[in-house]
């Protein structure tokens, strides 16, 4: 449909100064970049090495080529240079720009790897104080929240790379989505120079089918609670899960955090993909199970936006969304498909020792978050 959303997250890289803009795969940055950013030369670092120039055309050129033209086009202010999945590049590339730091065109360096940043930020970092980071993930909901008013759209849209297959129903935007997920998920092991073992998978299966305490998806894997917390630590650092403190507890629960790659994995864990065909009123039923539990997580992340706070749920008694800034509970939510008059109600009653914002929040009213 051609459906291009404007993204907050311009205005940080178009401020002044080199920025580093990372995020896992298919997040859209080389599309934020290309197309809401004004930029004067571009270029992709392809995986076996070669460099692309997408500058009037486009043209393959040797690293030391690059390295050469680089140079000369950070003299010129006028210059807004982009080299996309520079993390590819060899080492020395780093220590050019230090020598380079008397720049005065404008560097955007754009990279998948979540290895980037903390190599960046690194006491041994050549680009330490150089560049300024900024993270690229799912769509945020105040963005999304200016284009879409649906529930569905809402929930899986906010994943950039299911829009290309949106054509007014986003049930069959997932089912065409599917194909790609397992080769999504292969992309960012493979940036992260990891296999994509039985283990990581493993664990993305054990979230989807609901184990969200680390002790519950090492139940599930049959292995130890601290070999299942290291690996839960490299998914949350390349963006694949989220986690959520427990109000008023040392704990967190964890999820996938894209919905279509949480369908997948409840679906192929609990009934195999390759059996399940795509119109199976078995994909209806479990995408209807699933969507109630997806909009809760999406309010509980706009809430978050609104307040400028983190997220919290409480276990006992069950809430859906406590936002906090410094430690203090700042709003509590209950989220509903369709709210109840006694809702709010009930939620007072459940939060009576919090003194903060009360709000029930249904697909009606989620519009007027951001209002």
């Amino acid at each position: 449909m051609g459906i291009a959303i404007p993204r907050m997250e311009v205005h940080e890289v178009e401020r002044k100064g080199w920025v580093l803009l990372y995020g896992r795969r298919k997040v859209g940055k080389t599309f934020l970049v290309r197309n809401f950013v004004k930029h004067t030369h571009y270029f992709f670092v392809e995986r076996a090495g070669p460099i692309l120039m997408a500058n009037d055309g486009f043209k393959t050129i040797s690293y030391e080529t690059f390295k050469a033209l680089i140079h000369e086009l950070l003299k010129d202010e006028r210059n807004v240079v982009v080299v996309d999945e520079f993390q590819r590049l060899p080492d020395d590339f780093t220590d050019l720009l230090h020598f380079a730091r008397e720049k005065r065109a404008k560097l955007i360096l754009l990279g998948s790897s979540m290895r980037v940043v903390k190599n960046v930020l690194s006491a041994r970092s050549s680009l330490l104080g150089l560049v300024r980071p900024v993270k690229l993930d799912l769509i945020k909901p105040s963005d999304i929240l200016k284009v879409f008013k649906g529930v569905d759209e809402l929930v899986f849209l906010r994943d950039p790379w299911l829009i290309q297959f949106y054509e007014g129903s986003v049930k069959d935007a997932v089912k065409s989505g599917f194909a790609s997920v397992r080769g999504l998920i292969g992309e960012i092991f493979i940036e992260e120079d990891r296999e994509l073992t039985e283990t990581y998978e493993g664990i993305l299966r054990a979230l989807a089918v609901g184990n969200v305490f680390p002790k519950d998806v090492s139940s599930f894997l049959g292995k130890t609670s601290s070999d299942v917390k290291s690996f839960l630590a490299n998914l949350l650092e390349m963006g694949l899960v989220k986690r959520i403190k427990v109000f008023g507890k040392k704990r967190w629960i964890y999820r996938i955090s894209s919905p279509i790659v949480d369908l997948f994995y409840y679906l192929d864990t609990k009934y195999g993909l390759s059996e399940l065909s795509v119109d199976n009123r078995t994909f209806e039923s479990a995408y209807e199970e699933k969507l109630p539990k997806y909009f809760e997580d999406f309010v509980r992340t706009a809430l978050a936006e609104k307040f400028g706070g983190e997220e919290e749920v409480m276990l006992s008694p069950e809430v859906d969304a406590i936002i906090t800034v410094r430690g203090k509970a700042v709003c509590c939510a209950e989220v509903k498909m369709k709210a109840k008059k006694k809702d709010l109600e009930v939620l007072r009653s459940k939060t009576s020792n919090l003194d903060c914002e009360k709000l029930v929040v249904d697909a009606d009213s989620v519009v007027s978050l951001f209002a």
